[in-house]
């Protein structure tokens, strides 16, 4: 039987996480990177040198190229939508960076433009594609550890303020990934608290910790916390850590479970990292486009994790404990 050609991607963006899906392409077989547009060309030119595919001169110019099946929007978050909507009216599949986007509006919008062009836009929540994560679903889904008392995501990697002024607060850029990946483990709280404070920026105004507390449905409480101001140089580092504890049992899965020397971006170097982005690729292209499945999270999880995030914002504001509704409130 003859093999099937690798199916064409390409990338609108070319900072830093493009590197990632670089490799996730590269480690593919049934993919090849088919070009690059950035409006920094410098930037182009370094990924198609390193991965292959074209340098795009405009977005319209990529979308144009028939080799092109499907889309990864790599460029900043306020350009998300437009780059997104503009390549599923071309017909093409996405994989959209997160935070989908900004506003709630936005991610119905692309739902409802992915459901036009009959094709998958699927958030990029790389975090949940790794298989420890995946095994940690089957256990719960079969309810091995019991009664859910507890979980836990930590992330403590220190980042410059240069490199950190790249990504802003990161209670909404980086908790994002703590949001669909509570909602992809335990669903949706029915109640969160959260707190933010500056530590080490000096010319940031935004700050660099942030903490969520979330109660569930069936009585679990779940903690959320991410900081830029330190990272963890103890025994027992808190890098990137998720744990959950049950009545019956209990999990953990950390991003120091193996490590290597990778000058790049904050946590390159890390294979649980780099393994996210391959898992998530492959989801996309194989069970997504080839085989017609389900991302393991969804647009409408994009819009509850947007929903985490904007109570946990109002919860600072306010001083106190928010609902949390979810999108069929």
């Amino acid at each position: 039987m003859k093999k099937p050609p690798p199916i064409g991607v390409a990338f609108v963006g070319a900072g830093i996480v493009a590197e990632m899906h670089g490799r996730g392409i590269a480690a593919h077989p049934g993919a090849r990177l088919a070009g690059v547009f950035d409006p920094k060309r410098s930037r182009t030119a370094a990924i198609t040198r390193k991965f292959g595919g074209r340098v795009f001169r405009s977005l319209e110019e990529l979308l144009d190229d028939p080799s092109v099946e499907a889309v990864h929007i790599l460029s900043p978050t306020a350009c998300h939508v437009e780059g997104a909507l503009a390549a599923l009216g071309a017909g093409k599949h996405v994989l959209v960076e997160k935070p989908v986007a900004e506003s709630l509006a936005e991610i119905q919008a692309l739902k409802r433009a992915a459901a036009k062009a009959r094709r998958v836009c699927m958030p990029a929540h790389n975090y949940i594609y790794v298989p420890s994560l995946k095994r940690a679903k089957r256990l719960l889904e079969a309810g091995k550890l019991g009664r859910i008392a507890s979980l836990w995501i930590l992330y403590n990697i220190f980042h410059p303020e240069k490199v950190a002024a790249i990504y802003g607060g990161v209670l909404r850029e980086v908790l994002i990934h703590h949001a669909y990946s509570l909602l992809y483990l335990l669903g949706r709280p029915a109640r969160l608290m959260a707190t933010t404070s500056r530590v080490h920026y000096r010319k940031l105004k935004c700050e660099d910790q942030a903490l969520i507390v979330c109660e569930m449905r069936g009585g679990a409480v779940a903690h959320l916390w991410c900081s830029f101001a330190a990272s963890d140089p103890s025994a027992d580092p808190w890098t990137v850590v998720y744990k959950i504890l049950g009545t019956k049992g209990g999990l953990t899965y950390s991003w120091n479970e193996a490590q290597f020397e990778d000058r790049g971006g904050p946590a390159w170097g890390l294979p649980c990292y780099e393994e996210g982005f391959a898992g998530e690729i492959r989801h996309f292209l194989d069970e997504c486009i080839v085989g017609g499945g389900q991302p393991l999270s969804t647009l409408d999880d994009a819009a509850d994790s947007l929903r985490i995030i904007e109570a946990a914002e109002e919860s600072v504001r306010r001083g106190r404990a928010m609902s949390c509704p979810s999108s069929s409130a």
